[in-house]
C-alpha cells in the first residue's frame, strides 16, 4: 500500500504546480470580486464560486500533505524556473502552507462576498 501511495504521489507531482496556480488565481479572483461586491454590489455570486474553488483546492493540498506525511515524505512545491539554482530551497513551499493560505483566503472572500 505504501508503494502504491508513493507511485501515485510521483505521478501527481507534475500537476501540482498548475493546480496551485489555479488555486491562487481563484483566491485572487475571489478577493477582487468580494471587494467589488462590498463596494458596488456586483459580483457576489462569482465571488462565492471563486472562493469555493479556492477552498476546495486548499483542502486538496492539505489532504495531500497529510497523505505524504503518512508515508514518510515531505511534499513541497518548487517555485523556481531552474531546479539546479543555488537559491532553490528558498522557493520550496510545503503543501500545508499553500493549502492553509488558500483556505483562509477563500473563506475570507466568501464571507466578504456574501450579499447582505
Amino acid at each position: 500500500m505504501a508503494q502504491f501511495m508513493i507511485d501515485m504521489m510521483v505521478m501527481m507531482m507534475p500537476y501540482m504546480k498548475p493546480t496551485a496556480y489555479a488555486g491562487i488565481a481563484a483566491a485572487t479572483l475571489g478577493v477582487v470580486l468580494a471587494a467589488s461586491q462590498a463596494l458596488m454590489g456586483a459580483g457576489g455570486g462569482l465571488a462565492q464560486l471563486a472562493a469555493k474553488i479556492a477552498i476546495t483546492i486548499g483542502l486538496f493540498f492539505v489532504a495531500c500533505e497529510t497523505a505524504g506525511r503518512l508515508i514518510g515524505m515531505e511534499p513541497t512545491l518548487l517555485f523556481s524556473s531552474d531546479p539546479f539554482d543555488r537559491e532553490m530551497f528558498r522557493n520550496q513551499w510545503p503543501f500545508w502552507s499553500l493549502g492553509c493560505a488558500l483556505v483562509v483566503t477563500g473563506a475570507a472572500s466568501r464571507r466578504a462576498g456574501q450579499k447582505s
